[in-house]
């Protein structure tokens, strides 16, 4: 007789795919005729920009550029901009065809640095990390029996995994007009603009990811008094992307890209406003929590049962958590005041010690200031934050989101300081490995002669659970725990146990 089980479909998506590749791209640029020649190069700077973003089945590509300048400073101390842009490209191929399947991608910049090759050239290097994740929608069966037989004795598990459920996205705009406060000098000359955007908010409504965030906008001018200053702006959005079901129990992430962005003044003198136009991509995950319902092991008490056997796994998150560090440099170097400092992520350092994880995140500093004799100058600084997380052995664990606050940049006559606090979010996973019956066959026991004892004594040699023996002798588990008054299944050393059969 086939021993049959009821069905139910679980869905979820699978990541295929989650690799970081990292490259180096340089330019050269040739410094106009009608600019002078350069001195030495004080600052470099760049933003990305991802274009697009490409998913086959067998493949996935990210394609973009980031708009990058260098500031030179001609004999004079005059400083000015020479800009380029850089395209990238990074491609990654699945172990295996999709046929539908769902890619994000989180390209960050490393760094930027330049310099001269010669008075009229300059080289600029940039740093590029580009995290690739694919998902591909899966369906796992369950198997259960909702009234088994009373002769059917089933061994029952159920496991709570966090997975991904759904992802979507949202390209939108911002156009702003940023005007200078009262107090600030109007804008001759643009330098340069930096941006980043984060996220201050986030929620599931319905089939809806709910987000809001802010974009900063950080200028670097030279006003009419002809001295370097630097203002930034924060410029609210509010946007949703639909997904492909309603998660309202899911918890959302979601991970800002700029496409497109400029920034210019408006007028061609003296300046008080800037016209700011920037292209977004929110690319939107939720996880959620669904019990995987699982039967690890069935017998008959009056039949012999031969289980067929289904097995698979699963990656899930086990843990999210957030710790709060801050990233600090010091190190000698006269200076006498600080023009304008930003910051850039490198890729992440792991290193296990046992049960611990050790995580370092470094960055680079790209400061801009004046000497003691009052000259232009720049340094690259590469403060570092560090933190540990406990780690199963069988467990991983990636940085999914890093959020920098406010930077902090002094300096003295021998010194230059710099803090900057950092969010750091830490997704701890793991696969978790399943094996459950899915049907099997039923044959009654032989007929035999031997007198059956009906109770019987058996005295454990080593710690057992109550379900092995019981599948031993064919006998329910509740009888054994109600003929010994047991509330543990796990039977210690040397019990005497009575059995009956």
């Amino acid at each position: 007789m086939e021993l049959v089980f009821q069905e139910q479909k679980q869905e979820y998506l699978c990541r295929i795919l989650c690799d970081t590749v990292t490259q180096e791209q340089t330019a050269d640029v040739v410094i106009p005729d009608s600019i002078p020649d350069a001195d030495r190069v004080v600052d470099a700077f760049g933003t990305l920009l991802v274009r697009s973003e490409e998913c086959s089945a067998d493949s996935a590509q990210v394609t973009g550029s980031v708009p990058v300048g260098a500031i030179c400073v001609d004999e004079g101390g005059t400083p000015y901009c020479v800009k380029t842009e850089i395209p990238f490209s990074v491609r990654r191929d699945f172990p295996q065809q999709e046929n539908d399947c769902y890619m994000q991608c989180r390209c960050i910049l490393k760094s930027v640095d330049a310099r001269l090759l010669n008075s009229r050239k300059v080289l600029i290097r940039v740093g590029i990390a580009c995290t690739v994740q694919v998902f591909s929608p899966r369906i796992q069966t369950q198997y259960h029996i909702s009234e088994p037989a009373k002769t059917l004795q089933l061994q029952r598990r159920e496991i709570p995994m966090r997975l991904p459920m759904g992802v979507g996205d949202r390209s939108f705009s911002v156009n702003e007009e940023l005007d200078l406060p009262e107090g600030k000098n109007s804008i001759t000359r643009l330098l340069k603009c930096l941006y980043r955007p984060k996220i201050t908010e986030q929620r599931m409504v319905g089939s809806k990811a709910v987000f809001k965030g802010e974009l900063l906008v950080h200028a670097l001018y030279e006003d009419t008094e002809q001295k370097l200053c630097t203002w930034q702006w924060n410029v609210p959005f509010s946007q949703y992307a639909e997904m492909e079901r309603e998660l309202d129990e899911g918890d959302l992430q979601t991970f800002l890209t700029l496409t497109s962005v400029e920034t210019e003044p408006d007028s061609q003198f003296e300046s008080r406003r800037l016209l700011l136009s920037a292209g977004l991509l929110a690319q939107c995950l939720t996880m959620g929590i669904r019990n995987v319902n699982t039967i690890s092991d069935a017998y008959c008490t009056d039949a012999e049962l031969t289980p067929q056997w289904e097995e698979w796994e699963m990656d899930g998150l086990l843990d999210r958590q957030t710790y709060r560090e801050t990233a600090t440099y010091e190190g000698e170097q006269e200076a006498d005041g600080i023009v304008d400092a930003w910051l850039y992520r490198d890729e992440i350092e792991k290193k296990r010690n046992g049960m611990q994880m050790e995580l370092a995140i470094p960055m680079s500093c790209n400061v801009l200031y004046y000497d003691s004799e009052g000259n232009l100058q720049g340094k690259t600084l590469h403060p570092t934050a560090k933190l540990s997380t406990e780690l199963a052995e069988s467990a991983a664990c990636e940085v999914s989101e890093v959020t920098e606050g406010d930077l902090y940049c002094s300096a003295s006559r021998q010194q230059l300081t710099l803090r900057v606090p950092l969010d750091i979010t830490v997704d701890c996973t793991a696969k978790q490995q399943f094996k459950a019956v899915c049907g099997g066959k039923i044959e009654p026991f032989e007929e035999k002669n031997d007198h059956k004892p009906a109770v019987i004594l058996r005295r454990t040699d080593a710690a057992d659970s109550v379900w092995e023996i019981a599948k031993q002798f064919h006998t329910p588990v509740q009888e054994i725990l109600s003929a010994n008054q047991l509330e543990e299944e796990t039977v210690p050393e040397g019990t005497l146990l009575l059995i009956p059969v």
